[in-house]
């Protein structure tokens, strides 16, 4: 981990008439950006239960403090997340509080049901493909300038995820240390959460349609953002999630 991890608490404010879609008239990004920020308060509360949980497993000490970090880090963010989405609420969405419950009914049945293993690899997938979403998202210079608050809060999140990026992975291997279990959860929750977001970003598109683009009109890189698959790497042959799931190699 690095040496240092701040634990920022941040004073973001966001009007209550918010539109939906905030970034440059792009129904799609947009959509895609508030589906991710709908997932947090019911995914960040679940990782920080499963660090929790592992606390008593953890007798190196810095790891022990990489822990504590992460999960007041994690409060932090999905507390904003929820001022936010408050206010995106209001914009005319009806069926997001079910989406919402669906996933928070998943969360909270994974930490009453399955084992500490399995949450903290659970926990490492996400860390893994958050990684992989900022290189994506901010190289080379971030966001850029004069953001709108929300633009600012995900620039933040972005900048701490990367303070804690190795806790998961650390906590994990301390307490298990089993290569292939963490490699095939993390690899089905990475489908999970992100299924999820590109269902609601779906639905989302559907209530408020974007126009068809012109025919010569670049599309953003950040636009197939959610649509990428999710693959691993393994003895260096390229497998997506569903492949693997037809060929019955994950089955969680």
């Amino acid at each position: 981990m690095l040496d240092e991890i701040t634990v920022r608490k941040m004073p973001f404010e966001f009007p209550a008439d918010i539109g939906a879609v905030f970034i440059d008239g792009d129904h799609k990004r947009s959509f895609d950006f508030i589906a991710g920020s709908l997932l947090l308060p019911h995914l960040e509360p679940y990782l920080n239960r499963s660090m929790k949980a592992a606390e008593k497993h953890v007798i190196d000490p810095v790891v022990a403090e990489g822990l504590d970090k992460f999960v007041r880090q994690e409060a932090q963010h999905y507390q904003m997340h929820k001022k936010f989405n408050e206010t995106i609420r209001l914009a005319g969405f009806p069926k997001l509080e079910a989406f919402e419950k669906e996933l928070s009914d998943d969360y909270h049945r994974f930490t009453n049901t399955k084992s500490l293993k399995f949450n903290l690899a659970y926990a490492e997938g996400f860390e893994a493909l958050t990684m992989n979403v900022v290189k994506h998202l901010m190289e080379p210079n971030g966001f850029g300038d004069d953001l709108p608050p929300y633009m600012q809060m995900i620039e933040w999140h972005f900048v701490e995820e990367l303070e804690h990026r190795t806790i998961a992975f650390d906590v994990y291997d301390h307490v298990f240390g089993d290569y292939l279990y963490r490699l095939f959860v993390s690899i089905w929750a990475q489908w999970h959460f992100t299924n999820w977001m590109r269902r609601v970003a779906a639905y989302m598109l559907k209530v408020r349609p974007q126009k068809k683009r012109g025919k010569n009109e670049v599309i953003n890189r950040d636009d197939r953002l959610i649509d990428l698959s999710i693959q691993v790497n393994f003895y260096g042959r390229s497998a997506s999630v569903g492949s693997l799931l037809r060929a019955g190699l994950l089955r969680i």
